[in-house]
């Protein structure tokens, strides 16, 4: 009977034992697949940002462009209104 006590005793031990490693198992599984995801999320926003800071900066040049004409516009318009000619479009006349 000592032999089926003994027997039943490091069967339970290999089952906690098992069970032990089948939970330490399914908890890495998950922390993997979180860390995976958290990755995947993490790429995917350092892609996203890069877009838009690219989109940021073809905007910053638009805007920049669009104000220089406006700039220069305004000038000739000035320029118009007081009858006087540019300096630099004296030395651009035909002679």
């Amino acid at each position: 009977m000592s032999t089926v006590r003994e027997s039943v005793t490091r069967l339970a031990e290999v089952v906690g034992d098992s069970m032990a490693w089948m939970r330490d198992l399914a908890l890495g599984a998950m922390g993997s697949v979180g860390q995976r995801r958290r990755a995947r999320i993490e790429a995917e926003l350092d892609l996203k940002q890069e877009e838009l800071r690219r989109t940021i900066l073809q905007l910053a040049t638009a805007i920049g462009m669009e104000s220089h004409e406006a700039r220069r516009a305004l000038i000739r318009e000035s320029f118009l209104a007081s009858g006087r000619i540019p300096p630099d479009a004296e030395d651009q006349r035909p002679r």
